[in-house]
């Protein structure tokens, strides 16, 4: 298994909470980007790391879905070159 990146607080530690099927820091308890081959190629929606084709030396975060031509696709209807994926957070209460 690929481990996730490093947390934007420096710290190197994570868990994984399979019931979730994230990593969190265990420092600051924020979800960690992940590789992309552990993304879920399920349908679901997923929030991804990464460039555009045309603009390869620019990253950019994007939603983006896994479509029937084994491809991710932001949802502007362009191909993104993604890195990392992480679950889209939990939505305002």
């Amino acid at each position: 298994m690929t481990d996730p990146a490093q947390c934007h607080c420096g710290s190197i530690s994570w868990e994984r909470r399979i019931e979730e099927s994230r990593f969190i820091c265990c420092s600051c308890k924020r979800p960690l980007w992940q590789p992309m081959e552990t993304a879920p190629k399920t349908g679901v929606t997923i929030l991804v790391y990464g460039s555009w084709p045309d603009f390869p030396d620019i990253p950019d975060v994007a939603f983006a879905y896994w479509d029937d031509d084994d491809k991710w696709w932001a949802f502007d209807g362009e191909e993104m070159n993604a890195t990392h994926w992480m679950h889209l957070p939990e939505p305002p209460k």
